[in-house]
C-alpha cells in the first residue's frame, strides 16, 4: 500500500487503485475509489502489435488503452458495420471470424505479442484460444468468458488470463451490497 494525498484528501494506492479514506460529498456517501492510468514501463515497445477480437465495450476499453500508451493493434470484427465506421475513423480492422486461421493470420498473428478475446460468444472464445496456442505458442491470450467453467476451460485450451463475466458480476454486486449496508449503518449512528 502507498499512501497518497491531495490538499483536501488521503488514502492510499492498493491493488491498482486509489482508495480514498474519506467519503465524497455525493449524496449517498460514497467512497471514491479510482483506478489512475499508470505509464506502461516500456509504452509501445511489445515485441509486436495486440490484436482485439471484437468490438464492443470490452474490445474498445482495451483499444483505448492500446492507443493512450501507444501500442499498436488490429481489430478483428465479424459486425459490417462496425468494420466500415472504425476504418473511417483509421483504426485498423479486419471483418472476419477469429475461429478461421486465414483471419488471424491476416490480423498479423506470427507478429502479435497478445490475443485479446473479447467477444461474449464462449464457443468462438474457446475454439479461437486453442486456434491461437496452436499457431503461435508464446502469444499471451486474454480471454472472455460468461463462466466460470468455461474459464477453466480456457485455461486448460492456452489461455494465460480469462476475464469471467459471472466473476465480475458478482464482485460488482459484493460492491454495490456493501455499499448499501456501509450507509444503512452510518444512517443507524447518526440516528443515535
Amino acid at each position: 500500500m502507498i499512501p497518497v494525498s491531495d490538499d483536501s484528501r488521503e488514502g492510499v494506492y492498493r491493488d491498482g487503485q486509489v482508495h480514498l479514506d474519506q467519503s465524497t460529498d455525493w449524496p449517498d456517501g460514497t467512497k471514491l475509489r479510482v483506478t489512475p492510468l499508470v505509464p506502461l514501463a516500456d509504452e509501445g515497445r511489445l515485441d509486436g502489435h495486440v490484436i482485439i477480437v471484437g468490438f464492443g465495450l470490452a474490445g474498445r476499453c482495451v483499444a483505448d488503452l492500446l492507443e493512450q500508451a501507444k501500442i499498436p493493434y488490429t481489430i478483428v470484427e465479424r459486425n459490417p458495420v462496425t468494420v466500415a465506421t472504425q476504418r473511417a475513423l483509421g483504426r485498423q480492422i479486419i471483418f472476419g471470424n477469429a475461429i478461421e486461421a486465414k483471419v488471424l493470420n491476416e490480423a498479423g498473428l506470427s507478429d502479435a505479442s497478445i490475443l485479446a478475446l473479447t467477444i461474449p460468444d464462449e464457443d468462438a472464445v474457446l475454439d479461437a484460444t486453442s486456434l491461437a496456442r496452436r499457431l503461435k505458442p508464446d502469444i499471451f491470450i486474454v480471454a472472455r468468458t460468461n463462466y466460470s467453467s468455461k474459464g477453466m476451460k480456457a485455461t486448460q485450451l492456452g489461455a494465460d488470463d480469462v476475464i469471467k463475466a459471472e466473476q465480475a458480476v458478482a464482485l460488482q454486486f459484493y460492491d454495490k451490497v456493501h455499499q448499501r449496508i456501509h450507509q444503512m449503518t452510518q444512517l443507524s449512528l447518526d440516528e443515535t
